[in-house]
């Protein structure tokens, strides 16, 4: 089988960890693999088992398969020579206005909310991300669309014992010492970062040990991940919405406890109560009420740790990988003998 991604960069996004994480797979599992981007350059962030060419290369290449998810490359897969063409759908941004016509379609995001909605009207493999993607075209679009989730690379993202001089993770209630939460960090409006720096700027009015760290834009290297989620305490996340929120699946990989914003994007794997502590997007003191009550009960997040580091086992890349080149093979019209790999 030989599958094409199309992509716009190959730079350090969740959405491409996602690409590169199947594509290795695939390429484990037989299949000839090629990532067509814009400058056709190798990925220096991560392993990439895949070839990789200039975008400007696909027309000139048959394909069994292409696969895109940047909204507007879907003019690329158009034209692409394949004989199957997937639109893997990894968010529906400002989901209501893909619906109706709304003139604000055409100023946020202008181009790529136009192209979301042009690349689901057309005759494409669906594929959601994520079971409320899946969900919620099926409702509100009448849309046949399938699922396959993704994973977590557990070599990359586990517990690991990180030494604090401070560390109060030994005691409970102890407002002495420091207690950090980390998040992602990122500056785009719809992370909630700044929802974030606002609810501990109120935490801190009770619980002023508390610290903030981030670590978007620092080039930590992936082998160091693990270690950055586990040097904190807690792990927040106020995203407005995401397809599948990798920094959240990544935190619980590690046994980070976690508060988060209830988005479509967490609920494969965050429940209010038993894996994680969830609060609406944009309510700065609802998020400081999750985080010092995170602060004050270890008890609890403990709890919740645990819980969801044994959820998540589920979402195992390798099971990931052979799920989606079922999937593909089934479209071909060549059921896939898994046994002969």
């Amino acid at each position: 089988m030989h599958i094409a991604f199309i992509e716009p960069h190959l730079e350090l996004y969740g959405g491409i960890r996602r690409v590169l994480e199947f594509a290795n797979r695939f390429v484990d599992r037989g299949a000839r693999v090629t990532i067509y981007h814009p400058a056709g350059t190798p990925c220096a962030w991560m392993e990439c088992k895949a070839g990789v060419q200039p975008l400007g290369t696909l027309a000139a290449h048959g394909h069994d398969v292409v696969i895109f998810n940047n909204p507007p490359d879907y003019r690329w897969a158009r034209r692409a020579r394949a004989k199957v063409k997937v639109h893997y759908i990894l968010a529906l941004y400002e989901r209501d206005r893909l619906t109706r016509f709304h003139p604000g379609i055409f100023w946020p995001r202008k181009g790529r909310m136009m192209s979301l909605k042009r690349a689901l009207q057309l005759p494409f493999v669906h594929v959601a991300n994520a079971t409320w993607i899946q969900s919620w075209l099926r409702e509100h679009m009448g849309m046949n669309v399938e699922r396959q989730l993704g994973g977590v690379n557990f070599d990359l993202f586990h517990p690991v014992d990180v030494a604090r001089p401070d560390d109060n993770r030994g005691g409970n209630n102890d407002k002495r010492r420091q207690f950090v939460v980390l998040c992602s960090g990122d500056p785009r409006a719809h992370k909630g970062t700044a929802t974030i720096r606002a609810a501990l700027d109120r935490a801190k009015r009770t619980h002023p040990r508390v610290e903030l760290r981030t670590y978007h834009g620092m080039g930590i290297p992936q082998c160091k991940m693990a270690a950055t989620y586990c040097a904190a305490d807690l792990f927040v996340d106020a995203q407005r919405y995401a397809g599948w929120n990798n920094p959240v699946v990544e935190a619980m990989a590690c046994g980070v406890p976690v508060v988060c914003t209830n988005i479509g994007g967490v609920a494969d794997f965050a429940f209010d109560g038993r894996t994680a502590l969830l609060v609406a997007p944009d309510d700065p003191p609802a998020l400081a009420h999750a985080i010092a009550r995170m602060i004050d009960d270890r008890a609890l997040r403990d709890r919740l740790a645990t819980a969801a580091h044994a959820h998540v086992q589920r979402f195992r890349w390798d099971d990931a990988a052979d799920g989606f080149l079922d999937l593909l093979a089934r479209h071909l019209g060549a059921p896939r003998d898994r046994a002969s790999r």
